[in-house]
């Protein structure tokens, strides 16, 4: 067999685990990993090096965060702000999604997921709202508001541009366009999610998950001094990572920072430090990247792109070109990172629209967008990893949940997108 059937095997399979629900994450992991390297598709060091990828460190160091959090009246706090609406679910999706939502505009949704995911644990224990409902609604508005802006990851939108107008696009995208283009699919997603998804999420009590979920925010273990410092460390640190692009600090960098003084300063102990580090969703996401690697590696995703190509054949209508050039990146992107869905679709979309004697600019956003619609499985994207295990989530829920929201998103994207920036120019 070739590495790419190999590695085609390796996803099915990874698939097939994620389905049965009976399969624990680190054996998942594992078996993806050593799958990759016992059949050669990839050496030992390219396949673990997921463990030492940057997000990965993030998460390590965000766990840490997070529970430092628990340490201050910031939960308090938010709590005191909602809490008028605990017996309103509606309203409080709808709080958490826009809050998510703001966040992964103007960062990412691996950054938003990090900060938001202990906040929103504490005030679902704290108010009796389970947070099975609140986790996922927030992180797919999240995922769907990433690169929305010209912040955060959104940065690299014009790289994008880039990529475009030296291949010889008649017409730039400008900073701007991303937000405008994104604006009706992220509203459409906040409503949807306030009014219909948050009720395919499973209710399950937070008296079931591991980290026991008593409905104490542990402020009071330590003096009002501590609590201020630590509050001081946090803000500061997410003050930080917001600000990546201004600063030129990576926010992995500053999380860990962020973390040791915690260590350091006593807020938390060493032990409690490390107690806090969940590492099934850690062994997973690495095992995750080693096999999008190998999706990438071994031409997998090219296949797939030329296939794309082909089936357009010589057609002129507006709605199956957008249609092929969305649908394929979105497919992929539910089981390959969405860093390699753009590497290889736009230079694909915007070579394949020139050649057709069209601008490639709806082709290009319509990529980007579909590579944010990272919603319908855990290997979708880093922040649906992070949430199955605090959220009690299986495969089945992604899908109950985000297949209609996806859909939709998908429709309105190939309708939308022509008319913002259309495929047709005068020559």
């Amino acid at each position: 067999m070739t590495p790419l059937e190999i590695t085609l095997l390796i996803l099915l399979a990874t698939i097939l685990a994620f389905v049965s629900g009976k399969i624990p994450f680190a054996v998942i992991s594992s078996g993806i990993i050593l799958a990759l390297i016992l059949t050669g598709v990839m050496t030992p060091a390219e396949a673990f090096g997921g463990f030492i990828n940057t997000n990965v460190v993030m998460f390590v160091a965000m766990f840490v965060i997070g529970a430092g959090l628990t340490k201050t009246v910031l939960i308090d706090k938010a709590q005191s702000l909602v809490v008028r609406y605990k017996d309103n679910q509606r309203i409080l999706i709808f709080l958490s999604c826009a809050a998510a939502a703001f966040l992964g505009a103007i960062t990412s949704a691996t950054a938003t997921a990090a900060i938001m995911i202990p906040l929103l644990v504490g005030i679902a224990n704290d108010i009796g709202t389970s947070r099975s409902k609140l986790l996922y609604p927030a992180m797919a508005c999240a995922n769907i508001a990433t690169q929305m802006t010209f912040m955060g990851q959104g940065a690299s939108n014009m790289a994008w541009n880039d990529v475009m107008m030296k291949a010889g696009a008649p017409n730039p995208l400008h900073v701007w366009d991303f937000t405008v283009a994104r604006i009706p699919m992220l509203a459409t997603a906040i409503l949807y999610m306030t009014f219909v998804g948050y009720k395919l999420m499973p209710d399950i009590p937070n008296g079931k998950f591991s980290d026991g979920a008593s409905g104490q925010t542990g402020s009071k273990k330590i003096s009002p001094a501590k609590q201020k410092l630590a509050m001081i460390i946090i803000l500061a640190t997410i003050a930080l990572m917001l600000l990546e692009n201004a600063i030129g600090i990576k926010m992995y960098l500053t999380a860990c920072l962020g973390a040791v003084l915690l260590v350091l300063t006593g807020v938390l102990s060493e032990k409690k430090a490390l107690a806090s580090i969940h590492q099934p969703p850690i062994f997973l996401f690495a095992g995750v990247l080693a096999l999008s690697d190998a999706i990438q590696k071994t031409g997998a995703g090219d296949v797939v792109a030329d296939w794309m190509i082909k089936i357009l054949g010589g057609t002129t209508n507006t709605y199956l070109i957008m249609a092929v050039f969305f649908f394929v990146p979105f497919v992929l992107t539910q089981v390959m990172s969405n860093l390699a869905t753009l590497t290889i679709f736009i230079p694909l979309v915007t070579s394949a629209c020139l050649k057709m004697g069209l601008d490639p600019r709806a082709a290009v956003v319509g990529v980007i967008t579909a590579s944010c619609i990272s919603i319908m499985t855990p290997m979708a994207a880093p922040c649906q990893i992070m949430i199955i295990e605090p959220g009690g989530y299986k495969l089945k829920d992604y899908l109950k949940c985000g297949t209609p929201l996806a859909a939709l998103l998908c429709m309105m994207s190939i309708l939308v997108l022509p008319m913002m920036f259309p495929l047709y120019y005068l020559q």
